[in-house]
């Protein structure tokens, strides 16, 4: 009996030996794999520890770069100052601006002395013209007779150059009685359109407002104040009975009003 006790406690001491040796070989496992865990870990915060240093440096490199930039603008600056011409004394700018006023005084006297020196010839005796004699009054004073003759006629011949048309239809379009005509032709460089009597209206009030406008270009109110002028010089002659009359042949219409733009030098005799 004794016998079969000693052979169980051996056998349970192999056991408990086995045992040992697992936990020996489990701690072992543990301890290689936190040491691992630990150089991967290590390794992370140096790289991330060097990479911000790496980053502080290049800030500490760009302001010191940022500054010396600064600096030398700086100096640019001030030596551009120091390099401009300082402005003439007080005395000296009154005295040029008094020069200033004594040439053009001057210029002023030499003007009336040519002048009064060089008389004007006589004006040799002309033939009144026609279409002087046909001129409008003042638009100022007759604008609503001109809508007013305008809105008598059915439509009107016009002969102007493209450029004279566009600038028509641009000051024109906006206004309410403006229709687009549809028979308008271009031949030799001059456009033929056949504009309506209420079409007329529009562009004589938005003529009028042009010319009128002195936030307007000159140039934009001279041209405005030109064709103006052709429109109700046309009106003013149906209104006389003198009328540059339009054809068209083959057509049993009767003729209509011609509005021309175009001044041109008289042709020259054979």
């Amino acid at each position: 009996m004794a016998f079969g006790i000693g052979r169980r406690l051996d056998r349970l001491s192999e056991k408990v030996d086995g045992l040992s040796e697992r936990i020996g070989h489990a701690q072992q496992a543990i301890t290689d794999a936190l040491d691992r865990s630990l150089t991967s870990l290590r390794t992370t915060i140096e790289a991330t520890l060097n990479a911000a240093q790496n980053a502080r440096d290049t800030a500490a490199l760009t302001h010191a770069r940022t500054d010396a930039i600064h600096s030398e603008l700086q100096g640019l600056r001030n030596e551009t100052q120091r390099l401009q011409p300082a402005p003439p004394p007080r005395d000296d700018q009154q005295i040029l601006n008094q020069l200033a006023e004594l040439r053009h005084s001057i210029e002023g006297l030499r003007t009336d002395l040519a002048a009064v020196k060089t008389p004007e010839p006589p004006t040799p005796p002309t033939k009144p013209d026609p279409q002087v004699a046909t001129q409008p009054p003042s638009e100022g004073d007759d604008f609503e007779r001109l809508l007013g003759l305008a809105a008598r006629i059915a439509y009107a011949q016009l002969t102007c150059h493209r450029d004279h048309w566009d600038f028509l239809v641009a000051q024109s379009s906006s206004g309410q009685h403006f229709r687009l005509p549809a028979g308008v032709k271009e031949a030799n460089g001059l456009i033929q359109a056949e504009i309506s009597g209420r079409t007329l209206i529009a562009a004589l009030d938005a003529l009028r407002a042009t010319e009128q406008d002195p936030a307007a270009p000159i140039g934009t109110r001279t041209f405005a104040a030109v064709i103006y002028e052709r429109i109700g010089a046309a009106l003013y002659k149906v209104d006389g009975d003198q009328a540059d009359a339009h054809y068209q042949a083959g057509n049993n219409c009767p003729p209509v009003t011609h509005i021309i733009i175009d001044d041109r030098p008289p042709a020259s005799g054979s």
